[in-house]
């Protein structure tokens, strides 16, 4: 029963994976249809940094998270503290 679920996961999720392509696709031919190519460009550009920035922020919030472990086992409130000044 769990491989059937699986599987059946694995096929919507590709479906909507390949959904997501071409609807991208689609979005940018009418973005520089109606809007122009150099209005489209800036978008993109910052819908690229846009990106980058959440990929970077992804890293510091794991590395976060994983320094908290230990104090939040021990019951060290004064250094989770510490760690959520330091890193906010």
């Amino acid at each position: 029963m769990r491989t059937i679920k699986a599987i059946n996961n694995f096929k919507v999720d590709l479906f909507i994976t390949f959904f997501l392509i071409a609807l991208g696709f689609y979005l940018r031919t009418i973005f520089v249809s109606k809007m122009g190519a150099d209005l489209t460009g800036v978008m993109l550009l910052f819908t690229q940094l846009t990106a980058y920035l959440n990929l970077a922020e992804l890293g510091i919030g794991v590395a976060a998270a994983s320094l908290l472990y230990k104090p939040l086992s021990e019951g060290d409130y004064a250094k989770i503290k510490y760690l959520t000044l330091l890193l906010s």
